[in-house]
Parts: structure tokens; sequence; C-alpha cells
């Protein structure tokens, strides 16, 4: 008959006197079961390949990373190309465009301001230089040189306006002062005298001076018969005169007369004729005369005023019957 064993567990169980904080002789824990080793003489199963010396690694969690010094987006979602924590924002270049075009402008300003026309573009070079430095965006350098240029610009175009008003003013008083205003009347034996052409009236026969040498001698009226295909006879009568033009100076003359005539009170009508040669247009060599004749149809032939002038620059000169 066998000995009954103590259960497992039991009081009577036999200690290992080693066991003295109760951990009892206990049974190591098995071991990771080890890769079977290849038999001898047959090549082992290739490894997982190293990564090469240098290559980037890849972070921890799958996730790539930017390089150290890359550009990253801000918390918060801010665009890329914001500047960095600590660094400076760039400086806006809006100021640059509004200088470059103060240059431009006024430039060309200045250019056209020799020439009387570029006081207006320098006054806009002017403007937007000026707007340029209030601003104080963009290089201050550019701003400053577009206004400097758009300003001598303006006052060289001013100055250029200026000088261009006295030089006319000067020119139309030296026209005016050659303008021959007087002259001398030669009747006959009487001798002459200096007078304005048109502040007395001269006899029909005599001779009027210009101070230049040009000499106006009107005859005394004529009755005349107008013709059949003549034109603008619609008055009492009609007479004819006979103008003499000398020209006196050392140069030729080109004559442009004009004539009018009065009678009784009423504007007399100039006749066309076919037998009247027109006014002359052909130059007077210096020392000659030209002759040539006009018609008109008059109220009263008794009493005619006779105006005209050997040219358009030459006062009226008055005869009266």
């Amino acid at each position: 008959m066998s000995t009954p064993q103590p259960p497992y567990g039991s009081s009577d169980e036999p200690r290992d006197p080693r066991d003295e904080n109760g951990r009892g002789d206990q049974t190591p824990p098995p071991s990771a079961p080890q890769p079977p080793q290849p038999a001898y003489g047959t090549t082992p199963p290739p490894s997982a390949p190293q990564p090469v010396y240098g290559a980037p690694q890849q972070p921890y969690g799958g996730q790539s990373q930017q390089p150290y010094g890359g550009q990253q987006s801000p918390y918060g979602g801010a665009p890329t190309g914001a500047p960095a924590y600590g660094q400076s924002p760039q400086p806006s270049q809006g100021g640059n465009g509004l200088g470059i075009a103060s240059i431009v402008v006024g430039g060309v300003g200045l250019l056209l301001s020799f020439v009387g026309f570029g006081a207006i573009p320098a006054i806009v070079g002017l403007v937007l230089g000026i707007i340029a430095l209030v601003k104080k965006k963009g290089a201050r350098m550019l701003a400053l040189i577009g206004t400097i240029v758009s300003g001598l610009g303006v006052l060289i175009g001013i100055a250029v306006v200026i000088v261009g008003i006295v030089i006319g003013l000067a020119s139309v008083q030296a026209v005016n002062d050659s303008l021959p205003t007087s002259g001398s009347i030669d009747s006959g034996d009487s001798g002459s005298a200096d007078s304005d052409a048109s502040a007395e009236n001269n006899a029909f026969g005599d001779t009027f001076t210009y101070d230049d040498g040009i000499a106006v001698t009107v005859s005394a009226p004529e009755a005349y018969t107008p013709g059949e295909y003549s034109s603008g006879a619609d008055q009492a009568a009609s007479v004819i005169f006979t103008v003499t033009i000398e020209n006196g100076t050392d140069a030729n003359f080109e004559p442009m007369p004009y004539e009018t005539a009065t009678s009784g009170g009423v504007e007399a009508s100039k006749v066309y004729d076919s037998d009247i040669e027109s006014s002359p247009t052909t130059v007077v060599p210096a020392g000659q005369t030209i002759t040539y004749r006009v018609v008109f149809s008059v109220a009263d032939a008794d009493q005619i005023v006779f105006q005209m002038s050997p040219s358009f620059d030459y006062d009226d000169v008055v005869f009266t019957s």
C-alpha cells in the first residue's frame, strides 16, 4: 500500500531551505525560439537591406520630415513664404514703382522742357516722386532722383515758356515798328509835308509817297460805259480811275492793292468788265512803275471818295474830288 502524498501547496510540503523569501526554486521561463541554423554548406537567406551611409533616414512613425533649415508652414495654416520666427519682414516694393515712374516721367518732361512742352509731364513726375517719399516704402534714393529730375524739368519748362513769350512780344513789336505808317504828299511845285496816310485827304492827281519810297497816284475819275457782259454796274453812274504805283525803294516790290469808294454817302460797287484789267500782282523792280485801271459804280459822280493801299502792310491813302 503506497504512502499518500500531501496535496500541492500544503504546509507539509518540504521547502527549499534557500527559499528564504518564499520564492522557492522556480523554473526559468522558456527562452524565445531561435531561428533554425542553416545546414552546413547551404547559403543563408538574405537579410533586410541596410541603408547606405549618408542617405536620409526614415523617421520614426513613417512621416517624412523637412530638412533642417527648410521652410515650414507655421502653426495655424499660415501661407508658405511667411517669415520664420525671429526674422524681420521684407520691405514692400510699392515705393520702388512710384520712384521709377517718377524718374521716367520726369526725364521725359526734362527733355521736352527745352522745346516748351515738358512742363506738364515734369509736374506729373514731381507729384509721383513726392508721393513715393511720403510713403517711405521701397528705395528712397529712386524717389529722390525722380523728384529732382522732375523739379528741374518744371523749372526749365517754365523758363522756356517765359523766354518764348518775351521773344514773341519783341518780334511783334519789331514788325509793328517796321511797318510804314506815314508818308508825304507831292502836289507839283507845292512841296511835300510829312503826314499820316489816312489822316489827310489827297486830291485826285496828287502823288502820295510812303516813307520807304513807294508812291501812289490816282487820277481824277472819268465817265465809263460798262460792256454788255460787265457786272457790278448797279448805281447811277460808272467812273474809271487810273492808278499808278511807283517803286522808289532799292528792292523789288510786290503790289497787292486794295481799293474802295463811296459816293454821296453810299458805298460804291466795283465794276468787273472784260475791257478792264485786274489788279496787278507782278513784282515791280526798283525804280519802275506799274499802272492799272479800276471802275466803280457810284450814286453821285461829283462827290467821290477813293481809298486804297498798295499792299496789305501799308496804310490806306484817301483821295477826294
